[in-house]
């Protein structure tokens, strides 16, 4: 058979483009080259389609899942659960969603049509409990649910949970594509790396690659919402939260580690769909809110003189297709 017919969309994971903001520079005057990681390439449509191919295979490697006998389980704002939706159909995998509310419909309309089991978190009253006391904290719910889960496989039910926020493979499949991919793609000439934080595994992994590679000198810059922001989904504040609301990916002696970035940015909601807007004008990229905060935060770099005629790469993690329905492009 020919080497360029693929058995499956999973073998299409990875490898997506570094795009030159060509037109969004020019707009705003920008000395600095901003290089966005299109991640809508990946086959599913969004940069979780990476950390759940390897989830799921590393699982299946250790006898922990089997196809047609094992539910995968999620609790998602939306793109990993369409990742797991579809990998697990493209692999015979039944699948348990946990959607959290706010999402576009259209992703919960994708995972349904993947073949998913999709409740929504209201639907839950002790992960609904839980949002409410910590302000939609996004781990808080997640510990609730693994307790959930945990009562369900002692009574015997074939369930295994991606655990998206505490799975250690997280980190590791960026460290070992998506970091590698950006240096490798810009020949190690990277100034500075922007990604929106939500588990934190994108930006852990692609810090420890490319300082593996340079020693710190690539500076990395995280961007959060602020705490009270319900607006920018799929992004989660980390900074001046409890403990044991901070990230797994991020925390080290009880506290948000010093190792992986150089600055935190708290996005501006207003900024950061008007990014996502002019982007899509100026370049023809049609990318989410999350990357809107994330070119946002970019922005403010490049206008930095010492990032002048230097490379800026931001992480766009998914396609604006996935928001037509939400405030974000409409009138």
């Amino acid at each position: 058979m020919s080497k360029k017919i693929h058995d499956s969309l999973a073998e299409l994971v990875g490898h997506t483009p570094l795009v030159r903001l060509h037109g969004y520079e020019e707009k705003l005057g920008l000395k600095a080259h901003i290089l966005a990681k299109v991640e809508y390439f990946n086959p599913i449509g969004s940069i979780k389609d990476r950390i759940v191919l390897r989830i799921i295979e590393e699982a299946e490697k250790a006898g922990k899942i089997k196809p047609g006998k094992t539910t995968l389980v999620e609790y998602t704002s939306g793109n990993t659960g369409i990742a797991v939706s579809a990998i697990g159909a493209i692999k015979g995998y039944k699948v348990r969603i946990y959607l959290q509310d706010g999402v576009s419909h259209e992703r919960l309309l994708v995972m349904k049509a993947f073949g998913a089991d999709v409740t929504k978190i209201s639907e839950v009253p002790e992960l609904q409990d839980a949002l409410a006391a910590t302000n939609n904290d996004f781990v808080a719910a997640t510990n609730i649910l693994k307790q959930h889960i945990r009562d369900r496989q002692a009574a015997g039910d074939d369930i295994y949970f991606v655990d998206q926020m505490i799975n250690p493979l997280n980190p590791v499949a960026h460290h070992d594509t998506t970091g590698k991919e950006i240096w490798e793609d810009t020949e190690g000439n990277v100034a500075a790396v922007v990604a929106s934080v939500g588990t934190a595994g994108t930006i852990r992994g692609i810090a420890d690659y490319i300082h593996e590679k340079n020693g710190g000198k690539t500076k990395i810059f995280a961007v959060e919402p602020a705490e009270t922001d319900t607006k920018l989904t799929g992004i989660h504040n980390f900074t001046e939260v409890p403990a044991e609301r901070i990230p797994p990916s991020l925390k080290e002696d009880g506290g948000v580690t010093k190792k992986v970035f150089d600055e935190v940015f708290v996005a501006d909601t207003d900024g950061a769909f008007d990014a996502a807007r002019t982007v899509a004008k100026t370049d023809g990229v049609l990318v989410g809110n999350s990357s809107g905060a994330a070119l946002w935060g970019a922005t403010i770099i490049a206008k930095r003189e010492e990032f002048a005629g230097k490379n800026i790469v931001v992480v766009f993690p998914d396609t604006g297709l996935r928001y037509l329905s939400t405030t974000l492009f409409g009138e």
